[in-house]
């Protein structure tokens, strides 16, 4: 059997979303973390993380780096990417907003004190925006999934980033459409495979820094 090794820091970050396929696919797979960074850095492909690494039933081992690559490239071994090239675009074009919400959340949880203020406006008012358009779209598809009627990577991208938006307290305390995307999650926790990775790992979320 294949088993894979998510080779990152002991947080969520950029690594969360390939976890979250490999527990859905009921993947064999463990979490390697740096013991001297500084030192493995050069031992990378490219130098940074994460890297996927994949151990195949013949003994070959493939390295895959940057995340955008590992989410899809997992995507699509596991059914979880789009039926025909409309669908993954649609998912690529969801992923892709979610990521202008990302990037000012990242700035958000630095140590400067005038980054972080700006990091966190800027999160919320990105963050507004996409929940008043995407709970336009999920509620325009009607099945609690943001592409056809089952979960995908991009029902498993946005549910990541969500809940970092919640627990960082970057949303406040109500946000455009947010009964939509209660519906979401409930929608998600209801599937089997997604309620099993709920089970198995969302401890990590309290746990984890970003």
């Amino acid at each position: 059997m294949t088993r894979y090794e998510v080779y990152y820091f002991p947080g969520t970050g950029l690594a969360e979303v390939a976890r979250m396929l490999l527990e859905y696919a009921g993947a064999e797979w463990s979490d390697k973390y740096p013991e001297n960074w500084e030192t493995e850095k050069s031992l990378t492909p490219h130098g940074k993380l994460p890297v996927l690494i994949e151990h195949g039933d013949d003994g070959k081992v493939v390295e895959i780096v940057e995340s955008d690559a590992i989410n899809r490239y997992l995507a699509c071994k596991f059914g979880l990417y789009g039926q025909d090239i409309q669908e993954n675009v649609q998912q690529d074009t969801i992923i892709s907003q979610w990521k202008d919400v990302q990037v000012p959340t990242a700035l958000s949880m630095q140590s400067d004190e005038h980054i972080k203020k700006y990091g966190a406006e800027k999160a919320k008012e990105a963050s507004q925006h996409l929940f008043e358009k995407h709970g336009e779209l999920l509620k325009k598809n009607g099945t609690g999934h943001y592409v056809g009627n089952r979960t995908t990577l991009a029902d498993i991208f946005a549910y990541s980033w969500l809940k970092m938006l919640k627990k960082y307290k970057i949303v406040g305390e109500s946000f455009p459409q947010q009964e939509v995307f209660d519906h979401f999650e409930a929608t998600l926790a209801s599937d089997p495979k997604f309620k099993r990775y709920l089970d198995r790992t969302e401890a990590r979320f309290a746990n984890y820094r970003f």
